[in-house]
């Protein structure tokens, strides 16, 4: 198989009278997943006399995943949702030097196309290298051949469709397929529900994309493809179908109930491609959430549809913080589910509070550490005073430990029984 590093340019496609052809032809190469992205182009196909309908998504496939943080985590849950648009993670794979090289075998297979056979070798190579036990109770030859599918399958799917979605979300695109098509797989045991949305057509900003985007689970190949306005009355259609009733589901991760979509498998109900458009500071090493997707975060552990050890990057660590707290610079600074919800009854601290005032009191903030060794920012924020408390675990990670409304009496206090950081 051919390596993508031959093709100079990404491909564009043009679309006139030809747009069935042009849909058709994404279908069929759509389809083509072991690995999606390695799609072959045929630009014959379209008349260039008009504009340019829509981007091949490989481009943008890598930029989203070569955005993303390396993150150590011990189960899979650790990163959860639409956290994993930002973040890069094996489930078990707990040193920075494990996901790094998991990262590069992932990175490889998408920039140039290395099928799962040869992504089974880099794992392997990777797990005797670093004395990897993480995947403890799948050394057998199916338990291997299970995961290394897993973990290729799950990167390089939702890389795809976050590469698609950015190049169907843009303008010009949307003004020729203002519609997309759900589609499955074709799996020979496919969930009901995925099947009963197969050939469902929907308006682009439709909220059924919100959460239904695929891939909706493990090993889920459906996949999204654009709709003209005359590719919709050749389906015999005057206009868009129903979109289906979410039913919220009840799901147990972690021991813990997490709600998600009849027929999407809990920590896949988010939109890859729309987290990821969504974010700011993009970067290999560190990201900081978009406050949007923080603030969204929030409101889930709030509501404690969110598992507790689900959290989501909320700040970057300048050099004052580092230095306070003997990390790298540029580390991420962590929010907790569990924190949120064990400090409900702080009443101010909102989701829109969580998603705002973090990355601005570890600027502005003054850090205090008190008798107990505990350290806090303070900070004037919304004309009231605010402490953030924030922690270092033993792998060198930092967490947000609290965050409430306090008084201008206890600032002074604590500046007088207090030791000043920084």
């Amino acid at each position: 198989m051919k390596s993508r590093k031959q093709n100079k340019t990404p491909t564009r496609f043009f679309c006139d009278s030809g747009v069935r052809d042009a849909a058709n032809f994404l279908k069929r190469s759509s389809m083509a997943f072991e690995s999606p992205l390695k799609m072959v182009s045929k630009p014959h196909l379209f008349a260039q006399s008009t504009i340019s309908a829509l981007d091949l998504p490989f481009a943008e496939a890598i930029r989203y995943f070569r955005a993303k943080a390396n993150v150590t985590t011990r189960h899979w849950y650790d990163v959860y949702g639409a956290a994993s648009s930002r973040a890069f993670w094996v489930a078990g794979a707990a040193t920075s030097a494990l996901v790094e090289d998991f990262r590069q075998a992932i990175d490889k297979a998408i920039a140039e196309g290395t099928s799962l056979a040869e992504f089974r070798k880099d794992f392997d190579n990777i797990v005797t290298r670093n004395g990897w036990r993480g995947w403890k109770g799948e050394e057998s030859a199916a338990g291997r051949a299970w995961r290394t599918r897993l973990i290729y399958e799950t990167n390089l799917r939702t890389a795809y469709s976050a590469g698609r979605f950015a190049a169907l979300t843009k303008p010009e695109t949307v003004k020729v397929f203002p519609y997309w098509q759900y589609h499955h797989s074709g799996s020979n045991h496919p969930r009901l529900e995925h099947l009963a949305w197969d050939g469902l057509v929907l308006r682009a900003d439709d909220t059924f994309w919100t959460t239904n985007y695929p891939p909706n689970g493990w090993h889920c190949g459906c996949y999204v493809t654009p709709v003209s306005g005359d590719d919709l009355k050749r389906q015999g259609k005057n206009g868009p179908d129903v979109s289906p009733d979410q039913l919220p589901i009840a799901q147990d991760v972690g021991g813990k109930r997490v709600i998600a979509p009849k027929g999407v498998d809990a920590g896949f109900e988010y939109n890859p491609g729309r987290e990821w458009l969504a974010r700011t500071a993009p970067g290999k090493e560190t990201i900081a959430a978009a406050p949007g997707l923080l603030q969204r975060f929030a409101e889930a552990a709030l509501k404690e549809t969110l598992i507790p050890q689900a959290y989501m990057p909320a700040a970057i660590a300048n050099a004052r913080l580092a230095k306070i707290f003997n990390v790298r610079e540029k580390s991420e600074v962590r929010l907790s589910a569990a924190t949120i919800q064990q400090h409900k009854h702080h009443i101010e601290a909102t989701a829109e509070i969580y998603s705002s005032i973090i990355e601005h009191a570890i600027s502005e903030g003054e850090f205090l550490k008190n008798r107990n060794g505990r350290i806090s920012a303070f900070v004037y924020f919304g004309g009231e005073y605010w402490q953030v408390g924030l922690k270092k675990t033993r792998f060198d990670e930092l967490f947000i430990t609290t965050l409430h409304r306090t008084t201008p009496e206890k600032f002074k206090k604590a500046k007088r029984n207090s030791e000043k950081m920084g």
